[in-house]
């Protein structure tokens, strides 16, 4: 709302908004003029705000903080206050055109208010980022300095990637608006990750609210676990397919080898049963969701079961030496025994060599007659 003063047209807005550690310009404009000085409103004193030609008069709370812009010729009497402070909060202030020729105008009639405000920067961005696309994200602050904006900066996450930054000013209903732009690679390592920038102004900085980062991957990492351990042969055991994505999976394929054979199975749960687990079985998982596909490896499953005396365990007799080879399979690695005529101490003239391989194990006898 602007406002004029009888006599004297003079016309200046009835509040100013004003934001904490910017400047401040109150508009003012009038005839051609030669001297012009501004005024705090008081009841009883009235403190020098500006005044260019005796500067000594200002009241220290104002002294270097404040100038008259624009040409006097021209009707301009423009007060800017600079670094403005929290105490400035409702301050009256009022314009004096040409004091020393107009002593009876009563310009003290009309006054501007200052309003302070200390404003933080508002944060923008998408609600939901494809990994490996290009986002865009606003980071705002109001200032009332048209002179001088705060500088912006941002605190991002260390995986952002390929990342560039423009700013711009815009006039917004009688105050600036600043906005530093900052465009980026999103990738998957972002995901959750926090998101914020400040605004420095002269004698303090102000931060924006974080934002989690909500960054949509495929299965980037698909591993099988074990919900319990461990195998026994028949028995039974659950499998978890866990993969590293956003969102989660909706479909699971599940792959059984088994003996030469393989099993496939689809379902929508990432745990799966398996029963009467054999040896010789491995276990392969694919995890689907809506951005793509991830695969786990095979996981080979340690199953436990008892020893057998396998087929090419024998005894040969070359020359003196007899040798004779036991061999037996089992999980885990079974203990092999010998016994002579229902004795199982070996007489010495036996040496004994074993050797063990997985799922087996070897062991020979040498006796010479």
């Amino acid at each position: 709302m602007l406002q004029q003063v009888r006599s004297w047209s003079i016309t200046v807005p009835t509040t100013v908004i004003a934001v904490e550690g910017s400047c401040v310009v109150v508009p003012c404009q009038t005839q051609s003029h030669s001297r012009v000085a501004w005024y705090q409103y008081h009841k009883i004193h009235y403190p020098v705000v500006y005044d260019g030609r005796n500067p000594t008069k200002v009241d220290h709370r104002f002294r270097g903080r404040t100038s008259v812009l624009g040409e006097a010729a021209e009707g301009n009497c423009t007060l800017m206050i600079n670094n403005v402070k929290k105490a400035d909060n409702n301050l009256k202030v009022y314009v004096w055109i040409n004091p020393d020729s107009q002593p009876a105008q009563k310009f003290y009639l009309q006054t501007v208010t200052i309003i302070v405000e200390r404003t933080a920067p508002i944060i923008s961005i998408q609600k939901q980022m494809v990994n490996g696309d290009i986002f865009q994200a606003n980071c705002s602050v109001k200032y009332s300095c048209p002179f001088s904006p705060p500088s912006l900066h941002w605190n991002t996450s260390p995986f952002l990637k390929n990342s560039t930054s423009t700013a711009f000013s815009e006039n917004v209903q009688g105050q600036w608006s600043y906005t530093k732009t900052l465009h980026g690679l999103a990738t998957y390592e972002m995901h959750n990750s926090k998101m914020c920038c400040s605004a420095k102004f002269r004698t303090f900085t102000t931060e924006s609210q974080q934002i989690a980062l909500n960054i949509l991957y495929e299965p980037v990492i698909v591993t099988l676990t074990l919900e319990k351990g461990p195998i026994v042969e028949g028995g039974s055991v659950t499998m978890e397919c866990a993969a590293d994505c956003n969102p989660q999976p909706h479909t699971y394929i599940w792959l059984k080898r088994q003996r030469g054979q393989n099993n496939k199975t689809t379902s929508t749960e990432r745990k799966r049963p398996l029963n009467n687990v054999m040896r010789d079985t491995s276990i392969f998982c694919i995890a689907d969701n809506d951005i793509g596909t991830g695969k786990s490896h095979w996981v080979d499953l340690d199953v436990q079961y008892a020893p057998v005396i396998l087929p090419e365990s024998s005894c040969h007799l070359t020359g003196e030496v007899l040798k004779c080879v036991c061999r037996a399979e089992a999980s885990p690695n079974a203990a092999i025994f010998w016994t002579i005529d229902g004795y199982d101490t070996l007489p010495s003239s036996f040496s004994i060599v074993s050797t063990n391989t997985k799922k087996s194990v070897d062991f020979n006898t040498d006796d010479y007659c």
